[in-house]
């Protein structure tokens, strides 16, 4: 009899899991009508008492958190702050593992698949979900279908850089020089973050200039400090130490507002760019399917991490970041607002998907 009850419970265990994934409600109220009308009532009480016993035992091993970048990389290091202050809470480890290859889509593709029992976490970027919906004709994810969200962890932003030896302070002689010097106007990108934002300067400020593509974003910082082309926006993030040791200048940043760390940088804004603010984003995700007690448990503690003194020093000194506070429902709007801000970029500088 007991066994007949513990294979009940893994097919209810089973059953749960499919019926997440089609988006069924799997509250008491309505699993038990269901399975009235059904006439499973004995399965059902062994169904929802095994997919209870799951949630409210969460989490009773280590929950790992699929990183698609490479250890070092900006959303790894803060992966690895929050994943620390998140297994205090929880009591379980979580431990990041960095699944990398084709900028992202790899880690993307298997958190999308994973099991959505609260024990996969996705921390991802911007670039995976704001910008290559409108870059690509396919992907192997689909970020409103396969994901939901659990919260913010950081919001930071770009800068525009040039040579050192380039005769300019501020944007406005930026774009002077760059009218004066229309045979050797360029700029760099190695990502297409840095893409989009300089052709949109130049759109803006209705100057043409030659575009310099490279496969990374360090390889073109470099060779921006050897004098190989005009300028470049990159992530305050990795340009932080070029500017404490004086390698190279920024003319200001994308924020909205001055940012500790590089708080003597104006804002484009305030420069002469109405509007002109970039972001990226680090967050949270959990696959479609995933039980809402869960998705509340895990929420509850990355909020308690992000909220963490501690925490927002550390994403101020590697990254001079903003604490993105949302909750899950804020966290899918900020998500939204922002694909829809990133597509509209886009179209302007008139980048097609490939």
């Amino acid at each position: 009899m007991k066994a007949g009850f513990i294979g009940l419970g893994h097919m209810g265990l089973a059953l749960a899991s499919h019926l997440a994934r089609k988006g069924v409600d799997l509250t008491v109220g309505n699993m038990i009508r269901v399975f009235l009308k059904c006439g499973l009532f004995v399965f059902g009480v062994t169904f929802w008492a095994t997919v209870a016993q799951a949630q409210t035992g969460f989490p009773n091993h280590p929950i790992r958190a699929i990183v698609p970048f490479a250890v070092g990389s900006g959303t790894d290091t803060v992966a690895r702050v929050v994943a620390k202050h998140m297994q205090d809470t929880l009591g379980q480890a979580v431990i990041v593992e960095n699944r990398v290859g084709a900028d992202g889509l790899i880690g993307a593709e298997v958190a999308a698949h994973a099991a959505h029992d609260g024990y996969t976490v996705f921390i991802t970027s911007a670039s995976l979900h704001s910008l290559n919906p409108s870059l690509f004709e396919k992907l192997p994810y689909n970020t409103e279908r396969d994901f939901l969200p659990v919260g913010g962890i950081m919001e930071a932003y770009y800068t525009l850089l040039v040579n050192n030896s380039l005769p300019v302070s501020n944007l406005g002689e930026l774009a002077t020089w760059l009218k004066a010097h229309p045979e050797s106007a360029s700029y760099g990108w190695g990502a297409t973050v840095g893409q989009i934002a300089g052709a949109s300067m130049l759109k803006r400020l209705n100057i043409q200039a030659t575009g310099v593509p490279y496969k990374s974003s360090p390889q073109a910082v470099a060779d921006l400090m050897g004098g190989q082309f005009t300028f470049m926006f990159n992530d305050v993030t990795t340009s932080k130490a070029h500017l404490l040791a004086k390698r190279i200048k920024s003319l200001g940043v994308t924020s909205a507002e001055r940012i500790t760390g590089v708080h003597e940088l104006p804002t484009l804004v305030e420069s002469g760019l109405p509007d002109f603010v970039l972001a990226t984003w680090v967050g949270m995700l959990v696959p479609t399917g995933t039980p809402t007690p869960i998705v509340d448990k895990l929420a509850a503690a990355l909020d308690k991490a992000v909220r963490d003194p501690e925490v927002a020093k550390k994403m101020d000194t590697c990254c001079s970041a903003r604490m993105l506070i949302k909750t899950p429902a804020e966290f899918g709007a900020y998500m939204r607002k922002d694909r829809a801000e990133w597509a509209a970029r886009i179209a302007e500088v008139g980048i097609q998907p490939k």
